[in-house]
């Protein structure tokens, strides 16, 4: 099946790729079993676009070109959007935002997403959630003892995952925001999916819709409420409003936290102190939204280093070479055991690293590492840092 030419940048880079296979060696797809053939690799779906584009002799003349097929778009979306390619790659390809754009051109020719992506553009239409929750109930988890403020300076975003499956990070970035006597507020029921889930897999066009889209909406009540800064503890949330809302929305007018930096921050201005040590000893994991994307590694090293008397384990692949725990880019919705089979292998090199706990500052990632400790049959905590720090206020 043909569609006409790919979208320029695509076209560009396909060709500018040297086909030299260093994203191969750091993919995480390839460590699952029986997904390290070529066609898999980020290597393989370039030279795919770039024989779709252009075609040589042979294929013109014998019209067997290279297709959109059922295959290949299946291909495309075995990606966890972690962005370990895009460091690897000696060309500087930005691949993260080609196979996003790739996935919405696959979209808008009906070939695309797979099944269990369509049943998210239901669900966030619908619920403006993914989980297919009430929307009445995405306050639930506020807790009755909040101190809200009446003229807030920080809005908390909780984002859909924390309001609906991990309520104790949202709850526990409440406690901390409280320790700290930081003016806050939430935005409630006025809250709507970040549009994360539907930009990884190519649905662009119910987040960037100018009148009703998710990114308009939520613009909207930051404007509303006149805030100047905005928090939150997803790092898939805070990857899609410092990022793709500035690429469909325009720059925004307030200043955008991972809480991770917000704690960090407080405790260098000496408005947050941590009184007791870390429970156990602690591997942290690099979450890919924050980390390979923007970067956000020292931040949350130094508030573990905040703890009295307590100490940290470095996984062997850390930072900017953190293994993806397979959580991300639509890939575990579609492909769950493929994503806990990944997080087994990282639950088990922090096992070998002596450690007691793993570690993390994104939801998803605590979500999935905790289901691959149980596929692993390793007995490992999983918690996200957020709620160390509120039980050590």
């Amino acid at each position: 099946m043909s569609f006409g030419r790919l979208p320029e940048e695509i076209e560009r880079d396909a060709h500018a790729c040297l086909q030299c296979g260093y994203c191969n060696f750091v993919c995480p797809i390839q460590l699952i079993d029986g997904r390290g053939w070529e066609s898999y690799r980020v290597r393989g779906k370039m030279y795919h676009l770039k024989k779709y584009a252009h075609p040589g002799l042979l294929e013109r003349l014998t019209g067997d070109r290279a297709k959109m097929s059922k295959e290949f778009v299946e291909r495309v979306y075995n990606c966890t959007a972690c962005g370990y390619c895009q460091i690897a790659c000696h060309v500087e390809i930005k691949f993260n935002d080609r196979w996003e754009q790739l996935k919405q051109w696959l979209v808008e020719n009906g070939v695309a997403p797979l099944d269990r992506h369509r049943a998210l553009r239901t669900r966030i239409l619908a619920k403006h959630n993914p989980y297919d929750e009430a929307h009445e109930r995405r306050a639930d988890w506020l807790p009755k003892s909040a101190d809200r403020s009446d003229n807030p300076d920080v809005l908390f975003f909780a984002g859909c995952t924390a309001s609906y499956r991990q309520q104790k990070i949202a709850q526990d970035a409440i406690r901390v925001l409280d320790a700290a006597d930081v003016e806050y507020d939430v935005l409630g029921t006025d809250e709507w999916c970040c549009g994360s889930p539907l930009i990884r897999t190519g649905q662009t066009d119910v987040v960037t819709n100018e009148e009703n889209g998710l990114v308009a909406h939520n613009m909207r009540e930051f404007e509303r409420r006149g805030v100047g800064t905005v928090v939150t503890a997803c790092a898939g949330c805070f990857m899609t409003l410092n990022h793709n809302y500035q690429l469909y929305g325009g720059k925004h007018g307030f200043r955008l936290y991972h809480m991770t930096q917000f704690i960090d921050m407080l405790i260098t201005d000496g408005k947050l102190e941590l009184r007791k040590p870390l429970p156990s000893k602690v591997a942290y994991h690099d979450p890919c939204h924050i980390g390979r994307h923007f970067g956000l590694y020292e931040e949350p090293r130094r508030v573990l280093r905040s703890f009295p008397e307590s100490s940290y384990l470095e996984l062997p692949r850390n930072r900017q070479n953190s293994q993806c725990c397979g959580a991300g880019g639509g890939f575990k919705i579609q492909f769950n055991d493929r994503a806990e089979d990944l997080a087994s292998l990282r639950v088990k090199e922090a096992a070998a690293t002596g450690a007691d706990m793993l570690v993390s500052a994104c939801p998803f990632c605590v979500t999935n590492l905790s289901q691959g400790a149980k596929r692993a049959g390793i007995e490992m905590k999983v918690a996200e840092l957020v709620s160390l720090v509120a039980e050590s206020t």
